[in-house]
């Protein structure tokens, strides 16, 4: 399905123009998150990877107990994209909150997130604030192409937006902008992965859209 496309003017500062919504993700279906593939779209399906995700009102709601970080992953084809999302968090004791989107193919780049943009609030494992990397999972390494300090608040929402245009990437966040480049960045992509902290986060309005370069920004 077609969701059309946006004709929206992008800010001077952004580095892509949104073209065809690929995603416009509402949440509601499949009815029950699993650790199977389940189609979401036409062209998309959606799995569990790590802990739960449970269905709110307008989104979806984290639910950890233990082990990895809470991610749900979806699969389609993209390349040059802008994706959006909100998230907000709820300070629990003893647990960290912080927002990541990556984006990947495993056949390309196999155990990688081809690039990652992290909304760190106290994840000790990542630098505090905007963090922008190619993550090679261990052992490989972390490269961390661009670090901005930043803080959020418990309670309140928050729109995160990530760019990429070929090898270069920018991403925003409560008034935070990181970006860079690397030789990863760029690959054909089939892969998102959403993951939050493991105090409560809720996620909603998250859309994928086919972007292309904006002529007004030299990158």
């Amino acid at each position: 399905m077609c969701y059309g496309c946006s004709v929206a003017k992008p800010d001077t500062q952004s580095i892509a123009i949104k073209r065809q919504l690929l995603l416009n993700e509402d949440f509601s279906t499949p009815a029950v998150y699993t650790k199977e593939y389940q189609t979401v779209n036409a062209g998309w399906k959606v799995k569990l990877s790590h802990a739960e995700f449970i269905k709110t009102s307008d989104g979806l709601e984290s639910k950890y107990s233990s082990g990895h970080m809470p991610v749900i992953t979806y699969e389609g084809q993209f390349a040059d994209v802008v994706i959006e999302l909100e998230f907000r968090f709820f300070e629990e004791d003893g647990k960290w909150a912080a927002c990541r989107v990556s984006a990947t193919n495993p056949q390309l780049n196999p155990r990688a997130y081809a690039v990652s943009v992290w909304a760190n609030q106290n994840n000790k494992a990542r630098n505090k604030g905007m963090v922008l990397e190619h993550d090679e999972w261990k052992p490989g390494i972390i490269t961390e192409v661009n670090n901005k300090t930043g803080n959020w608040q418990s309670g309140k929402w928050y729109k995160l937006r990530l760019e990429i245009i070929g090898n270069y990437v920018r991403a925003t966040c409560n008034g935070i902008t990181v970006s860079g480049s690397h030789e990863k960045f760029g690959i054909p992509k089939t892969n998102i992965y959403l993951g939050v902290g493991t105090c409560k986060h809720q996620i909603k309005n998250f859309k994928v859209y086919a972007a292309e370069k904006n002529p007004a920004k030299k990158i």
